[in-house]
């Protein structure tokens, strides 16, 4: 039997709460299911998705730190928000509570010296530590062993574990101008000539649930998928039957197989597109110290291999390093690979949220925490 969920006491909007300012949580992850409904997703797993309709979605880019509470009451508390018939006051009473951590109400931005030390990013940091369940750097496998082991099945994983931009955009979209986010990849690679001679041999790393090379078959002709081999490599073996189902589906000549990135299981020279999306930062990272940094010689082999990456990229260390840091590893690493595995002439495409400034940082969802990928070192 599953679990049952626990009801959440609303808040009482008292007269103080009335006079506080409301600011939204600043990357919230918004998923348009229809033309009219919005859903969210409560710091909670065990509560219901927040559906919200049009007056939801007003209500919710409302807050902006520049309204109280009572104006936000004033103006959508009687009204639906959403199709389940909730109001805009049932919203407010609960938004701000921590197992929906949706928008935060205070006197002041929580920022610099607020009084709770609340700082956005150190808000964020806690409600992630406590998905995660750790504080800190989690080791180097902490990633690979979430992937192989820790993920038992497809369903749910990408609504709420690891929530993907292309799972977000998988079926047509108002903001894509009504096409998918495969279909926009597609014409993308056509545009840039990919298709011109079309590529004999594709790889997707991590191919999710199989709905990127669902939507960039839909966008091809038959004419461009004939002869095309689509293989799928995916780290999490839960996920690979449904890969293979929806490309074949598709019209794809699919197979897949379990591996690891970081040590490609493919020959040299063999593969004329590889399409990695949204996986760079669930790569193994290496936190080193300056001391290692400075001296080159790392306390152990993985930190050597690091180090030995760093001088062989001519990675420069600014004067100011700091005394602990977070190396992309696993990414160099797969780059690496790349070079190995393509033919002349092939190509890669490589999708992921990063940084080209400073050293990564970790993001900590769900189960696990992935890492900023530094694109400048790649």
């Amino acid at each position: 039997m599953g679990e049952t969920p626990v009801l959440q006491e609303p808040l009482s909007l008292t007269d103080d709460i009335l006079a506080l300012r409301v600011w939204r949580m600043p990357d919230m992850v918004i998923y348009q299911h229809a033309s009219d409904e919005w859903w969210l997703t409560p710091l909670d797993d065990h509560l219901p998705l927040v559906r919200l309709n049009r007056m939801g979605i007003e209500l919710l880019n409302s807050l902006d730190g520049h309204v109280t509470v009572a104006w936000l009451l004033e103006k959508y508390g009687k009204w639906v928000c959403g199709p389940d018939g909730e109001t805009g006051r049932w919203h407010l009473e609960r938004w701000s509570l921590p197992r929906y951590s949706l928008c935060y109400f205070g006197s002041e931005p929580p920022t610099g010296q607020h009084r709770s030390a609340a700082k956005w990013d150190l808000l964020l940091q806690q409600i992630r530590e406590g998905w995660s369940g750790a504080q800190g750097f989690e080791g180097a496998d902490h990633l690979a062993t979430f992937h192989r082991q820790d993920i038992t099945t497809q369903e749910g994983h990408f609504d709420q574990i690891e929530t993907t931009v292309s799972h977000l955009f998988r079926e047509p979209s108002e903001a894509l101008q009504g096409l998918t986010y495969g279909r926009v990849l597609a014409k993308h690679l056509r545009r840039l000539g990919w298709w011109n001679p079309k590529p004999r041999c594709i790889v997707e790393v991590g191919g999710g649930l199989g709905y990127v090379a669902q939507e960039l078959a839909a966008e091809l002709s038959p004419v461009e998928k004939d002869g095309v081999r689509y293989l799928f490599l995916d780290i999490t073996s839960p996920f690979i039957p449904s890969q293979l189902k929806l490309a074949r589906k598709a019209g794809w000549h699919g197979s897949g197989t379990q591996g690891n990135a970081e040590w490609l299981p493919l020959r040299d020279a063999t593969v004329d597109l590889v399409i990695d999306n949204e996986n760079l930062a669930d790569m193994t990272p290496v936190q080193l110290t300056k001391q290692e940094a400075l001296s080159g010689k790392g306390a152990t082999p993985l930190h050597q291999e690091a180090l030995d990456w760093i001088r062989r990229i001519r990675l420069p260390l600014e004067p100011d390093l700091p005394e602990e840091f977070l190396f992309n590893l696993g990414p160099i690493r797969f780059v690496s690979e790349l070079w190995r595995v393509l033919k002349p002439g092939g190509r890669a495409v490589l999708i992921e949220f990063g940084i080209d400034n400073g050293w990564p940082a970790p993001v900590k969802l769900p189960g696990h925490t992935e890492y900023e990928v530094q694109y400048t070192h790649l």
